[in-house]
């Protein structure tokens, strides 16, 4: 029953980052669920769960969008350094989620536009993108209180 569970909740998380949030942003700006997801599965979770909950659901993200395997390769980083860190946290679990999400949402959309910049050839505006890096961390962390009592209920379901 876990299974099901989680596939639903996959598709529900793809389904809304891919339809819903894309045509709900603001200025270019939108939310990253699938990053949000996955910090909270990390916080939540044990080591090997989380790390294919992670793998397949930015493999799906990439195959839906540019398919660089960016997402993949971000979010499989961002899993592992959470799990380290998640065993010798000694304070809340959804503190931890929200802090994470606010320094993983930056740390993402800089190593972005660092690839996109160099190696894709894009076009780079300073101050767009220091309002991408407070309108997307502000998303996310709204997104937190969502997103994190589902996920600990996945988590902890038998």
């Amino acid at each position: 029953m876990r299974f099901v569970k989680l596939a639903g909740y996959i598709i529900a998380v793809l389904v809304l980052q891919t339809v819903v949030f894309a045509r709900l942003n603001f200025l270019g700006v939108m939310p990253d669920l699938v990053l949000v997801s996955v910090i909270a599965f990390a916080v939540a979770g044990e080591r090997v769960p989380s790390n294919l909950f992670a793998a397949g659901l930015a493999w799906l993200q990439d195959l839906l969008s540019a398919g660089y395997y960016l997402n993949t390769i971000v979010k499989l980083v961002v899993n592992n350094i959470i799990v380290a860190v998640r065993d010798n946290y000694s304070g809340d679990d959804y503190s931890l989620t929200a802090g994470l999400v606010a320094l993983f949402t930056p740390l993402q959309l800089i190593a972005e536009a660092l690839i996109v910049y160099f190696f894709l050839a894009g076009r780079f505006s300073p101050a767009y993108f220091a309002f991408k890096l407070v309108a997307a961390t502000l998303y996310n962390l709204l997104l937190v209180p969502l997103v994190f009592p589902v996920v600990r209920g996945l988590c902890r379901d038998e």
